[in-house]
């Protein structure tokens, strides 16, 4: 078992990419969710069907290999990252790093999401995630200042991987995110 001794309001999620960097696993993706570990699953739309595996482990964070099981792609897929409550209030900006492969080009792109009461709101990050067939490194910031659609207090905060959909092969070889 980790230690929680992070601090600050990105702690959760530090927390729990730790443990993915840590996790060593292996399994199906056929629902349209899948739980990877506590904090992180894969789901897809319900009008479409994927099948697939994921794999984690020390050295590879997470990779995914997925085809449709059907005429037509879903309308959406994703990575689902919890970031617990995060509070703003006090923070200039939050972003990520990224370290990803695949076999094929393949374009993605990272989403805040904020929930209060019933409702959510997603903030895009600016950049586009592609991946290449040689690891490369990716960069994205937001700067709370200049996302007035953002909460600072929300009541659950997620980080979404959006995937382009239909087949995909990616690893991601490592995934920070922060909050300064």
């Amino acid at each position: 078992m980790q230690d929680n001794l992070f601090l600050g309001p990105d702690a959760d999620v530090r927390f729990t990419l730790q443990n993915l960097r840590a996790h060593e696993a292996s399994g199906a993706i056929g629902a349209d969710r899948t739980h990877i570990l506590n904090g992180i699953s894969f789901g897809y739309s319900a009008n479409g069907r994927i099948k697939g595996k994921y794999r984690s482990t020390p050295s590879n964070m997470l990779a995914l290999s997925l085809t449709c099981g059907s005429r037509s792609a879903p309308a959406w897929q994703c990575l689902t990252i919890t970031l617990g409550p995060m509070d703003l209030g006090a923070a200039a900006a939050v972003g990520l790093v990224v370290r990803s492969t695949a076999p094929q080009s393949t374009l993605s792109r990272f989403t805040l999401r904020s929930g209060r009461g019933g409702d959510f709101v997603d903030q895009p990050f600016r950049k586009s995630l592609v991946s290449f067939a040689s690891p490369s490194t990716h960069l994205d910031v937001i700067e709370i200042d200049t996302a007035p659609d953002l909460p600072r207090q929300a009541e659950w905060r997620d980080l979404i991987l959006f995937f382009t959909p239909g087949p995909l092969e990616i690893e991601l070889l490592d995934l920070r995110f922060f909050a300064v």
